[in-house]
């Protein structure tokens, strides 16, 4: 239908067109995502360009990773606890295998490892796979020797720890892709990892790989190296001493901790059995735990001193104070509480040298178990020390408002409570060096890849728990324990001043909620030189057989331990001794470390095999002469 224009108006033919509102909105659409991909080309080529070109590359490569050379683990004189060796790790390329029955059956035998998943393997795809990673020397020289064709080799580090059991809870362990996974290695493992190698296999166009070149690799970087404050001499002594007493009471465990007062760093840890980390898995995982920081207990008369230390502080009562000890039997509601022998009137000097329950149980009440607890909350128990391992126990400490008039006595005599060894070490060096709850620690220091210092760790003060006066005090009564008539004479050293306290407790029952019969917890803590204390110990044997006392089991190992470590640091006895040397640890040192340092000690060895020390006469702490001639057992263990 014809529309006449109304009158007077002009005729245009061509009338102004006007796009419908659908073609301007997709059209502003397609704009909005020219604009989005131009948005995101720039971040890719400007901004993130090497995110783009990793992107790219991995389009057209695969990556093969490759195992990681990790830090190694040193003592506080460099000595190696841990290192890495190289290793043999052996790949398929199965697109280079021309007959695969036979190379299934050859391979098969010399690795041991089933046909059919050889079979799998050969059929792959892939243009490379792992058949063995880090083969032992004699495998890899047999399979080389068979010279077969779609097989190769390539060097990967594999973790070894040199010193066989050495400090074997406290280094811990890597897992087969070298990832720690215990003990430092696991609380390191950041600082130790270092960046893994790859090697790059190329793809085609549909990302089918078509080629490997193994030599095409990425070596990636080392990670830091750490020094410990473990000393491995000293660290050998103790574990020597320790097996020793452990076995002759027939105990089921043993655990030991030595640290610096000063300073809180732990100069030796041991947990006994000992763990060769080489061959962990030959271990029950009980075995692989670090005990120390680990494994809690009741600490029995050794948490006395605490006490003790409490009452003086808050001045409830001054060493001379006298107290009935009720001839040594004393009931507490429906609880008795006994003594070794029926003690009547004692002042807190003979509390603690003669360990009495029940007047440590009237000494409790005088204090008031408010204050009590507030103490041994300062001394760091029922937390952790926050000591740079992994695993650490809090122990038990149950809040006072739930302590009853039983409970008060129980814990003036170390029932109740359950604490660990690093704890009791960290606690009684407050005592040893004037009144500071210092933080323990095990790494001294982070070395960088350069060599140079990354990090190095300080002595860090917790808290102030007691003044000196106090831990003055306290000091002379732990030397009355290692004197004539004190429940600890069998830890004394001649030539120098011992500090400590025996611990007798009844071994807990979970399943009960009691205590086992017949098992007990000996154990024997103390501090020496007291005039100017250089270490702090703790010896702890669980369910000795022969003995169940801390003074007769634990004391002795003290002693051992305690002699030998004081010789070996140089610190001089109070009346004169023969001028003498000490054997040190030569241990896990190749035959030209050891000839090394002969020479430079002017001295004669005989060696004994080849490769590295595994035992020598005379032993670690041993004291020797000039005419001494060094008898050295080496193996090939790598």
């Amino acid at each position: 239908m014809n529309r006449t224009p109304k009158a007077g108006a002009a005729y245009n033919p061509n009338p102004p067109s006007r796009l419908p509102i659908r073609i301007k909105f997709v059209c502003s659409i397609i704009l909005l995502l020219f604009l989005a991909i131009a948005l995101k080309a720039f971040e890719l080529q400007v901004i993130n360009r090497d995110l783009a070109i990793d992107i790219g590359t991995r389009q057209h490569k695969t990556l093969f990773t490759l195992l990681s050379r990790r830090g190694k683990i040193l003592d506080i004189n460099n000595k190696e606890l841990a290192m890495n060796v190289d290793s043999q790790s052996i790949y398929l390329r199965p697109k280079n295998i021309t007959e695969p029955d036979v190379f299934v059956a050859e391979l098969s035998a010399a690795l041991s490892i089933p046909e059919e998943e050889l079979r799998n393997a050969v059929i792959s795809d892939r243009s490379f796979k792992w058949i063995k990673r880090l083969a032992d020397n004699e495998t890899a020289a047999k399979i080389k020797s068979l010279n077969i064709k779609g097989v190769g080799f390539l060097k990967e580090p594999k973790r070894f720890y040199p010193n066989i059991h050495l400090a074997g809870q406290l280094i811990g362990f890597t897992d087969v892709d070298s990832k720690g996974i215990e003990g430092l290695e696991y609380y390191y493992d950041d600082i130790l990892a270092g960046k893994a190698g790859e090697i790059v296999a190329k793809k085609d166009g549909h990302g089918r790989e078509i080629i490997v070149e193994p030599d095409e690799l990425d070596p990636g970087t080392s990670g830091n190296d750490i020094v410990l404050t473990i000393d491995s001499n000293i660290q050998y002594i103790v574990e020597q001493e320790l097996k020793s007493g452990v076995e002759k009471s027939q105990g089921s465990k043993g655990i030991a901790a030595l640290m610096n007062p000063e300073t809180g760093a732990v100069l030796a840890m041991a947990s006994y059995p000992f763990l060769d980390i080489n061959n962990k898995g030959d271990y029950p995982e009980i075995t692989q735990r670090n005990l120390p920081v680990w494994y809690s207990f009741e600490p029995g008369s050794t948490l006395k001193i605490f006490l003790v230390t409490a009452a003086l502080e808050e001045n409830k009562v001054l060493p001379s104070t006298t107290f009935d000890c009720l001839g040594g039997r004393r009931k507490v509601g429906n609880t008795v509480i006994n003594d070794l022998k029926p003690y009547r009137e004692l002042t807190i000097s003979d509390i603690i040298k003669l360990s009495s329950n029940v007047c440590a149980s009237l000494l409790a009440e005088e204090l008031g178990k408010e204050l009590y607890y507030d103490y041994l909350s300062k001394f760091g128990y029922g937390a952790k020390t926050r000591i740079d391992m992994p695993g650490e126990s809090t122990g038990k400490l149950i809040h006072y408002r739930l302590w009853g008039p039983v409970e008060l006595a129980t814990h003036s005599f170390g029932q109740g409570i359950s604490v660990t060894a690093i704890q009791l070490a960290t606690a009684l060096s407050a005592i040893a060096n004037g009144g500071f709850l210092m933080k323990p620690y095990i790494v001294q220091r982070i070395i960088g890849r350069d060599g140079s210092n990354y990090k190095e760790i300080k002595p860090f003060v917790v808290r102030k728990v007691l003044s000196y006066d106090t831990t003055q005090a306290a000091t002379k009564m732990l030397e009355g324990v290692t004197t004539r008539g004190g429940s600890g004479t069998k830890a004394a050293v001649p030539g120098y001043r011992i500090a400590g306290k025996t611990g007798t407790a009844q071994v807990a029952n979970p399943k009960t909620g009691g205590y086992y019969s017949e098992r007990t917890i000996a154990s024997f803590i103390g501090f020496a030189p007291a005039d100017d204390p250089k270490i702090t110990l703790v010896v702890i044997v669980e369910d000795p057989k022969t003995n169940p006392y801390g003074g007769v089991v634990a004391a002795p190992i003290f002693k051992a331990i305690s002699e030998k470590v004081l010789f070996y640091m140089g610190v001089p006895p109070t009346r004169s001794y023969a001028q003498t040397k000490i054997m040190p640890n030569l241990k896990g040192l190749s035959a030209r470390d050891i000839l090394k340092w002969a020479e430079r000690e002017g001295v004669e060895v005989k060696l004994t095999g080849s490769g590295y020390a595994t035992s020598h006469q005379p032993g670690v702490g041993e004291r020797i002469t000039d005419d001494t001639v060094y008898r050295i057992n080496l193996e090939q263990s790598l």
